[in-house]
């Protein structure tokens, strides 16, 4: 990732030999982006932020030597099972028999879910900064979204959007505040152009999705058994959603995982340690190969 070109800039000339294409499967309209060429495909599951096109560093790093898709939620589903149903029903109408699954934050969420009920799609997991939807992850969500979901919507749905979109920038870069100056100003300028095209209606669908989350049966080590030896795990350092005590659940719900702890800028590494989580994805699909 060029921190000293403008994101927007990188997008827009990404987007020229990149271009996304619309489809319907079943009741979903899935805007989604297929592209690269190799015998291993690569599905990336983006997280609460829910714009695919964040991606794109992995992307054009990875597609000479892998198939690789991804996509945004589709809106006709705010709850997770119909969307992990209708990502199974994309992946049959693209004629892709199975992948390995990459999930950031929510998107490790979704990742799981899908491994769960979808095994014989699902090739392999790396997770990145996430946690497993364990019993003790799920019991922790409700206690966090049942009491104050109804308030988080109404506040969503009936507030000026114009005024929270610069309270959601300010909360994003509290996790920029121990990085460089240089990461600073590159992550300000990322979030800005985020924001500014970001709306409510979006913003409404992934809250919906991230509160479902406290619906869901809780996952169990044996849900992942047939995928031993087949798991990456990226835990940054200093994660500020997802706690030490939630990596090690994580850790304990997969089997015979690959771990890759130590890195740092904590949650948004993902976004500016690409070059970093590139090298252990390729790593892992060294050893995958083999």
């Amino acid at each position: 990732m060029d921190l000293n070109k403008p994101y927007e800039e990188q997008l827009t000339e990404f987007l020229k030999t990149h271009p996304y294409k619309d489809v319907v499967v079943g009741c979903a309209n899935f805007h989604y982006l297929l592209c690269g060429t190799g015998d291993t495909t690569l599905i990336f599951l983006v997280g609460g932020m829910g714009l695919s096109f964040l991606y794109m560093p992995y992307i054009t790093e990875l597609e000479s030597k892998c198939r690789i898709l991804t996509f945004d939620y589709p809106y006709e589903h705010d709850d997770n099972s119909g969307l992990v149903d209708s990502i199974s029903e994309l992946l049959e109408h693209l004629n892709i028999t199975k992948g390995i699954l990459i999930g950031s934050s929510y998107g490790g969420y979704v990742a799981q879910m899908f491994a769960r009920k979808y095994p014989a799609q699902t090739d392999g997991l790396c997770l990145f900064s996430t946690a497993s939807l364990s019993e003790k992850t799920v019991n922790e969500l409700r206690t966090k979204y049942q009491k104050k979901a109804p308030l988080l919507l109404w506040i969503l749905r009936h507030v000026p959007y114009s005024w929270l979109k610069p309270v959601m920038i300010r909360s994003c870069m509290r996790m920029a505040e121990n990085t460089t100056p240089e990461v600073y100003s590159y992550t300000k300028e990322l979030f800005r152009f985020i924001y500014r095209d970001y709306t409510r209606k979006l913003d409404l669908h992934m809250t919906n999705l991230l509160i479902d989350l406290m619906n869901q049966t809780p996952c169990t080590p044996e849900d992942f058994a047939y995928l031993k030896g087949r798991v990456l795990l990226i835990l940054p350092e200093n994660d500020e959603s997802f706690t030490p005590e939630m990596q090690k659940d994580l850790i304990g719900m997969m089997p015979e995982s690959i771990i890759v702890e130590g890195i740092d800028s904590g949650h948004i590494s993902t976004l500016i340690k690409v070059e970093r989580y590139v090298e252990e994805i390729r790593r892992y699909l060294k050893l995958y190969s083999n």
